[in-house]
């Protein structure tokens, strides 16, 4: 069985005897050494101590007073997401009952960066053991945004963040379409290059020809709209 998908971080949870996914330190850990959440050379004594005892202690409860206190205003909104969110994975009993009660809340006050990344790892696991690529690819417009390129007589969806520019469509040409490499950064995903998908997975750099009659039109999940996730809001850096 192939792996795929590692950086969303499947290898660090847990899992219920239903098969479900449960939270972990080492999950919790992970978000607060993200470069967010990096206190820079700046930052407050109160910021410097609230990320090493988080560190130390993943769950230990945080009032709003604390992160109130924190100097910097980018600082306290980024804390204020990330611990919303944890707690809201300690709260429930698995990850995928934390998305649906964050689903059926009816307010969302996360950036979609946190639905996002739950809808990636819920896949992640739903999916293990799959061997085609180009179901996975075909998941992938469950929390990836896409773009959508005209080529010829196909219709092509890319990943927005890989072909991201000032060019709405870039140019693929014949040898992409074969599976070959092109000059703009993204290859088709066909028959010739399908294996390589499990080593560049995490990439997101194959693009999905949507066509009636293609097999990534036909895909299951591959006729859902796209979710259109944004990154959190970032914070200062010197």
């Amino acid at each position: 069985m192939r792996d795929f998908w590692i950086a969303c971080g499947h290898h660090l949870l847990d899992r219920d005897a239903g098969g479900r996914l449960v939270a972990t330190e080492q999950l919790l850990k992970a978000y607060f050494v993200r470069p967010e959440l990096m206190p820079p050379d700046d930052a407050c004594d109160i910021e410097r101590r609230l990320h090493r005892e988080l560190l130390a202690d993943p769950r230990r409860a945080v009032a709003g007073e604390e992160v109130a206190a924190i100097v910097d205003a980018d600082a306290r909104e980024n804390w204020r997401f990330v611990l919303a969110f944890r707690d809201l994975l300690l709260r429930e009993p698995t990850l995928e009952a934390a998305y649906l009660a964050l689903a059926r809340s009816g307010s969302i006050n996360l950036p979609p960066l946190f639905l996002n990344q739950l809808v990636h790892v819920i896949l992640r696991n739903v999916l293990d053991g799959c061997e085609d690529p180009f179901v996975l690819r075909a998941a992938e417009l469950l929390f990836r945004s896409q773009r959508i390129i005209p080529h010829e007589h196909s219709l092509l969806l890319a990943d927005e963040e890989v072909i991201g520019g000032p060019s709405p469509t870039p140019v693929l040409s014949l040898i992409s379409m074969l599976g070959g490499a092109t000059g703009a950064g993204v290859d088709v995903l066909g028959d010739a290059n399908a294996d390589s998908y499990w080593h560049r997975s995490d990439q997101f750099d194959l693009a999905l020809d949507f066509s009636n009659g293609t097999r990534g039109a036909d895909c299951p999940g591959g006729r859902h709209e796209t979710l259109d996730f944004s990154f959190a809001r970032g914070r200062r850096r010197n």
